[in-house]
């Protein structure tokens, strides 16, 4: 007989639910090196003041540089830059994620011009909840990709697209 526990349930009713691929990285404030990882957590809160939310594991490496610094980008990726992930998802690969010329800056904050776009956030207030601590941010700025590139998502635990179905007539 298998027990299935509600923590079992809720995981198995995630993986089903697509969501985008961000990079989220900010400045360690200590060292003054860039700090980042991948994350499907992101949420819009409100349009005003304009915020977001990021829900980080309390044992990430970028959760106390977050808290520190105050502030955050959300990278969110385009269906060409899978490749950008896997560094900011294995620990192991840590020193990769800022080794291509594909980053940039605005005022100190690491960030991805040519991702789909590029929300620069202020912490505005942390919740701590079980074993992830909420930062809502509002946003300072938005940059983003000339065109209209396809957000990568995240389904069954693999890439996928995120794509309008057209309406039907």
């Amino acid at each position: 007989m298998t027990i299935t526990t509600h923590k079992d349930l809720l995981k198995s009713a995630m993986r089903r639910m697509p969501g985008p691929i961000s990079l989220i990285t900010t400045l360690d404030a200590q060292t003054q090196q860039p700090m980042g990882m991948a994350a499907s957590a992101v949420i819009p809160v409100s349009m005003d003041p304009p915020s977001m939310l990021i829900s980080i594991n309390n044992t990430a490496s970028a959760c106390g540089p977050i808290a520190q610094a105050g502030r955050f980008c959300i990278n969110l990726l385009a269906v060409d830059q899978s490749d950008l992930v896997a560094p900011f998802a294995d620990s192991a690969r840590r020193h990769e994620r800022f080794s291509t010329n594909d980053w940039s800056t605005q005022d100190g904050m690491p960030f991805l011009p040519s991702a789909c776009a590029a929300i620069f956030c202020t912490v505005r207030q942390t919740v701590p909840f079980g074993s992830h601590t909420l930062f809502i941010g509002e946003v300072e700025a938005v940059v983003g990709r000339d065109g209209g590139a396809a957000p990568l998502g995240w389904l069954e635990g693999q890439f996928a697209t995120l794509e309008p179905i057209p309406a039907s007539h």
